[in-house]
């Protein structure tokens, strides 16, 4: 998903959000409150895509490290068993052709640890008999085949990955227009009929519909948080924009900047501890414009 997805998202969920608060008002009009459903379904299945497109790369590939690991350390225990077998008969290069530790073979790439780990089964093999007395059986190097095969398997799953990754992107982009198309065509032709009805909704309704580049925005609140008692800048004080997850910490002057922050009506919360909680309420925020809320917090008695 792209940045420019990722502010559509933004904007999809900032309209869910304040819907879903204005539920009561939203059924006073049938047709308005059965679009929004279909589009709030679309934007669950958009989120839901999103994270399986995530999943495919990080869930593969932490299970092909995980094998990785498994092989190498299968491979180094085996030709450990081998090198201390030739180092007691002298032979010499048999030691050699063994000579692999742990960590020389997680190293390795993927082809190259697969034919070293043959070549040691190789070794193993031709030498059975005599590894008896060292706890090797067919059964063993069997096993270490087995090993070996699912490591193979697993080597090409990053790559259909990626194939899968493609094909959630296609998904993406269908679902992405429907959500668009949902908005333009249905909800906001329908959101007409509370302009006069209930102005302050609609206003906000259309507030929520702008798409923020959270990289460009200068839509923002900023503010400096102090000790009620002295005056003096708090540091580390939490600063979150109510009805969001977006929030930031004062620095050491007490400074805060909470970007980007959807325009209308908002209200921040500041929490500290030792200090009791604050709240700012109904600061107007305009569209590429920084609105400043600074507080006072009072130090909780011990």
């Amino acid at each position: 998903m792209n940045k420019k997805n990722e502010s559509q998202l933004k904007m999809f969920d900032a309209v869910i959000a304040y819907c879903t608060s204005n539920s009561s008002i939203i059924a006073t009009v049938p047709a308005f409150q059965s679009a929004f459903a279909s589009f709030q379904s679309t934007v669950s299945e958009i989120h839901s895509v999103v994270q399986l497109q995530v999943n495919v790369i990080t869930g593969i590939t932490a299970d092909k490290a995980k094998m990785k690991d498994n092989l190498a350390g299968a491979a180094a225990n085996l030709a450990a068993t081998v090198f201390a077998y030739a180092s007691n008969s002298g032979n010499n290069a048999l030691k050699e052709q063994v000579n692999f530790p742990p960590s020389e073979l997680k190293s390795l790439k993927d082809k190259m640890l697969v034919a070293t780990s043959g070549n040691i089964r190789d070794a193993a093999n031709a030498n059975l008999a005599a590894l008896n007395n060292y706890g090797i059986t067919a059964e063993s190097i069997t096993g270490f085949q087995t090993i070996i095969d699912a490591y193979v398997a697993q080597m090409s799953s990053p790559r259909n990955a990626v194939s899968q990754r493609a094909s959630h992107a296609k998904t993406l982009v269908n679902l992405f227009k429907q959500a668009n198309d949902a908005l333009k065509t249905q909800l906001d032709k329908i959101a007409l009929q509370f302009k006069l009805s209930n102005a302050d909704f609609y206003n906000t309704y259309k507030s929520n519909r702008i798409v923020i580049d959270p990289g460009t925005s200068t839509t923002q609140i900023i503010g400096t948080i102090t000790n009620a008692a002295n005056d003096q800048p708090v540091e580390g004080a939490t600063v979150q924009l109510v009805g969001s997850e977006l929030s930031t910490v004062t620095d050491e002057e007490g400074i805060y900047n909470l970007k980007p922050v959807g325009i209308g009506n908002q209200s921040i919360k500041i929490t500290k501890t030792g200090f009791a909680d604050n709240t700012i309420s109904n600061r107007v925020v305009k569209l590429g414009k920084t609105a400043t809320a600074d507080a006072a917090i009072n130090a909780m008695s011990v």
